[in-house]
């Protein structure tokens, strides 16, 4: 039973990685980007060649990532990483984004999340590493900064990047986080915020202050995407 199941992981982990990319350029081809609203707050920090962590909502991947990825091509100082889980799961997002140029660093946020944070925080400091993180993810609850994200940035000294993307027609899974699928030849805003550094005196009241920070950035991201694709 046991060699079926590890059968079928690996199978998995060969099929879907090229059906989902399929699914995905297909988005990313008939879509259009209209606008990018604050690349100058990424700009910046590349520009110092100093490594960032670049968030957005769980909902948001599509888009935010591939607005990362073309940034990383453009410029070799921003090196993408991402953090998997070491599951089956994970080994069909590793065969997905290891193949895009994007350093892949296993680990899980809600089980061993301690080791998870050590690992990222050594590949910022040691390798200059930009971790992309979902502050609200995996799990959710939806919209809400965990303070492990805020901790991160306080650690390693590394200030946390807001970004988000609205589409002017999209689909919303039924999951916990409403997945984002923008429909074909949908118009695309993206938004990049003004970075927060979180720095020791904020841990006092635990980082909820620095959370609530980042909430609100990233929500006026989002809400900047909106409001642009209304006025055209």
């Amino acid at each position: 039973m046991t060699s079926f199941k590890q059968r079928r992981r690996q199978l998995a982990a060969r099929v879907f990685p090229p059906l989902i990319w399929g699914l995905i350029w297909l988005i990313w081809k008939t879509c259009r980007v209209q606008q990018i609203i604050g690349e100058e707050h990424l700009s910046k920090l590349t520009d110092s060649a100093n490594p960032c962590i670049p968030c957005y909502w769980h909902q948001q991947q599509i888009f935010c990532i591939r607005f990362l990825m073309d940034a990383a091509e453009r410029n070799p100082a921003l090196k993408l990483g991402y953090l998997i889980s070491p599951s089956a799961d994970g080994d069909i997002a590793t065969n997905l984004f290891g193949n895009q140029g994007v350093h892949i660093i296993r680990g899980s946020a809600t089980r061993g999340g301690a080791q998870a944070l050590r690992e990222i925080y050594l590949r910022i400091r040691q390798d200059g590493i930009s971790p992309i993180v979902t502050p609200d993810g995996p799990t959710g609850p939806i919209y809400q900064t965990k303070p492990g994200v805020a901790m991160l940035s306080q650690l390693s000294k590394t200030p946390l990047l807001p970004l988000a993307y609205a589409a002017s027609n999209v689909w919303h899974l039924k999951s916990w986080d409403r997945f984002m699928v923008p429909r074909p030849f949908s118009r695309i805003v993206i938004a990049v915020g003004p970075a927060l550094q979180v720095h020791k005196s904020d841990t006092a009241d635990g980082f909820a202050g620095a959370c609530d920070n980042m909430n609100q950035r990233l929500n006026s991201a989002f809400t900047a995407c909106e409001h642009q694709l209304t006025q055209d």
